[in-house]
């Protein structure tokens, strides 16, 4: 087998291991870990250097988000006219109606 490449972990970035999908969300170089989160939700430490053991190996690579994620994310913040949606509006006038009950010069 050819020399394999050592692929960063990227936070944010996509990538596919023993046919398993993930994103990497957090890397702790003090614990010497990657955070993943595969495309279920679920969460997973792998140490740094089993993530190196895959690269050598060949079984990591990098790979694009899953498009059902990439579609509920947008369609989550905006609707079809652009506008953010009725309940992001909501949650904004709650967060400023709460401030209404704050006496600010007591």
């Amino acid at each position: 087998m050819a020399n394999a490449q050592l692929i960063e972990p990227v936070v944010g970035d996509w990538y596919r291991s023993h046919g398993l999908l993930f994103e990497v969300v957090a890397v702790d170089d003090g614990e010497r870990l990657v955070e993943i989160q595969h495309a279920d939700g679920d969460l997973e430490e792998i140490e740094i250097e089993d993530w190196a053991t895959r690269c050598r190996a060949g079984s990591l690579a990098n790979a694009e988000a899953p498009e059902d994620l990439r579609t509920s994310m947008d369609s989550e913040q905006e609707d079809e006219t652009g506008q953010f949606s009725q309940a992001f509006d909501e949650l904004r006038g709650l967060r400023a109606e709460a401030l209404g009950d704050l006496d600010l010069f007591d």
